[in-house]
């Protein structure tokens, strides 16, 4: 007799003594489930509730009148596995006995076992061979595929590849997957390049919930022989992880078109070209810029009477360098400045947003265009500089868990340095200096020491020590505006009184200037509801005023029209501004954008 097969039927006979004692306990019932898939079966099982499992014993036989072979966990508890590396399409039948701490028994039953026949294991091989062509990525990686989770992920990348053009990067389209399954950013200007983004028009603009629910349907059936045992789910659960999937994409989908939408109107009001980055190291200094439209006449880059000129890039980017002795930039297009920029006086990489915000690092890595920069826990708030007195003011603004050490530098130098209180809300600090230089650029840093004792750049700002101006973030840490008040110490809610905070009373409505976009001319309005004191004016994207209409004049209530004419302007964004006072209120501000197209 063959003794290693009696003494797998001896371990079927004594199993539950061995197992559970040779007591008279009851069992209670729980039930086993099995499930084929090829070259292996499924057992999934339910864990008692408010017990604690200290063991669990699985039992297989090829014929439930005959003994028992035990399936040794190694001590595991879970509720289900996976019962592979079977070569036979024999019909498998099951058992599962447990224990818990406290001294209860449950097993499956005896009288009816659960069973199945696992499928032939060839038909993976086949079936991933077929299905190569419509899943490249799912296929390809199949083998480290553990989980739902993991399959999610590489089934959504193949369906962002059947969308997506040829011309788009796979880095990119890694990018996109990575995420839309968090849709837990705000532009896709941040990650995706200006051209990648552009193409990927056709994937929103197109975009259906039962095209996708479609495709999700047909991989989810097509691909379950080949990963759902893999994946340790059952054909019901393997259903609802693709209804919940295609629930949780068409929501996050929705998100995405709402981004894409926002970011596609903030492209439209850009001017054609603008510096996003500059370089300087041991070769030189080198300018980065991007062109938003198909064709540019005369882009030109300016300090004093020098000046170089720039072919037109049809909305690319393109890279010049400029001479060791130029101080700052201008950006010049058809004869108009659209950008004043200083050069960095140090070693390092400056980025520029499309938003106007800036950072420097030291450290050089490939340049990308962004809309916003990342966000920090404490950032600049509010700068104001007075060029006739050389008096600068800083706001810092921020919130964090811990006091952090900050400090603010001109270029290279430590101007101040401080501790920041740590708290719930945003706090608000500032300080102010009389500027002792006789240069007329420099850069301001925010900085944070971080845990090797090093100051790190979170956000950087110009300084063109030949003008007076003042900027301040609104709403705070959002972006940067000009404004003709203070709010230092405060937060920068231009609708509170100074000494009270109290809401001041609607007293204007600025509308939408008509036509907008214009070409040539366009019509200003707005109802002043109660008699104030009133400017109104003109300015480009870098708050220099072109024309006013009013200023500090005191007028009735009632209706006021204005046309302006952009006719030897260039094309681009400008900003209609009216700011009215009126008794012992913060005077109102607000502005509105206009697109001119020439």
């Amino acid at each position: 007799m063959n003794r290693n097969r009696f003494k797998i039927k001896a371990l079927g006979i004594l199993f539950p003594l061995l197992l559970f004692g040779a007591d008279d306990r009851e069992s209670e019932s729980i039930k086993l489930e099995a499930h084929s898939g090829p070259g292996s079966i499924l057992l999934t099982w339910d864990l008692p509730e408010n017990e604690i499992v200290t063991s669990i014993q699985i039992l297989r036989s090829s014929d439930m009148m005959s003994s028992y072979e035990i399936i040794d966990l190694d001590g595991l508890i879970t509720d289900r596995y996976l019962d592979s590396d079977l070569s036979s399409d024999d019909l498998i039948f099951y058992r599962l006995e447990m224990e818990t701490l406290a001294g209860k028994v449950f097993s499956s039953s005896q009288q009816t076992p659960a069973l199945a026949r696992s499928k032939p294991a060839q038909h993976l091989v086949d079936t991933a061979s077929e299905l190569e062509l419509l899943y490249p990525v799912t296929v390809a990686a199949r083998s480290e595929v553990t989980d739902i989770h993991g399959f999610k992920s590489v089934i959504f990348h193949d369906f962002m590849l059947n969308y997506f053009p040829y011309e788009i990067s796979q880095m990119d389209i890694l990018q996109m997957v990575l995420l839309l399954t968090k849709i837990d950013f705000d532009s896709f200007l941040d990650i995706l390049t200006i051209e990648n983004f552009k193409a990927c028009e056709f994937l929103f603009a197109a975009y259906e919930t039962t095209e996708m629910e479609e495709y999700f349907d047909n991989a989810f059936r097509e691909l379950e022989p080949l990963l759902r045992q893999q994946v340790l789910l059952t054909p019901k659960e393997w259903y609802q992880e693709k209804v919940e999937l295609v629930k949780i994409l068409d929501r996050k989908m929705t998100a995405a078109l709402d981004i894409y939408a926002d970011d596609t109107a903030f492209l439209e009001t850009l001017p054609p070209v603008r510096i996003t980055g500059m370089a300087k190291d041991s070769n030189g200094i080198n300018i980065t810029l991007h062109q938003f439209t198909d064709q540019v006449n005369s882009i030109e880059l300016h300090m004093h009477e020098e000046l170089l000129s720039l072919p037109s890039t049809k909305n690319k980017s393109q890279t010049i360098a400029i001479s060791d002795h130029w101080d700052f930039v201008d950006l010049q297009v058809a004869g108009y400045v659209i950008q004043t920029l200083p050069v960095v006086n140090e070693d390092g990489l400056l980025t520029i947003s499309l938003d106007d915000q800036y950072l420097f690092s030291d450290t050089f890595n490939d340049h990308q265009t962004m809309r916003s920069i990342p966000e920090e826990d404490f950032q600049l708030n509010e700068i104001a500089y007075n060029a006739g007195d050389q008096k600068l003011a800083v706001e810092i603004a921020g919130q964090a868990d811990w006091s952090t050490e900050l400090g603010l530098f001109i270029n290279d130098s430590l101007l101040w340095a401080w501790n920041s209180p740590s708290g719930f809300e945003i706090s608000f600090v500032d300080s102010n200096w009389t500027m002792q230089t006789s240069k007329n650029f420099g850069w301001l840093h925010l900085c944070q020491l971080d845990e090797n004792d090093m100051w790190k750049i979170l956000e950087s700002r110009p300084l063109n020590f030949n003008e007076t101006f003042h900027e301040s973030k609104v709403p705070d840490l959002g972006t940067w505006t000009t404004l003709s008040f203070s709010s230092f110490g405060e937060s920068n809610d231009i609708t509170r009184a100074k000494e009270h905070k109290q809401f001041i009373p609607e007293i204007f409505a600025l509308y939408q200037n008509y036509p907008n976009p214009f070409n040539a001319s366009t019509n200003i309005t707005f109802d002043l509801l109660e008699e104030a004191t009133v400017s109104l004016y003109v300015a480009d994207a870098r708050g220099r005023k072109l024309q006013v209409f009013l200023e500090e004049i005191f007028l009735e209530k009632g209706f006021y029209s204005f046309d302006w004419s952009a006719e030897y302007q260039s094309s681009g964004v400008y900003f209609i501004t009216l700011q009215a006072q009126t008794g012992e209120y913060l005077p109102v501000v607000m502005s509105r954008k206009m697109i001119y197209l020439k």
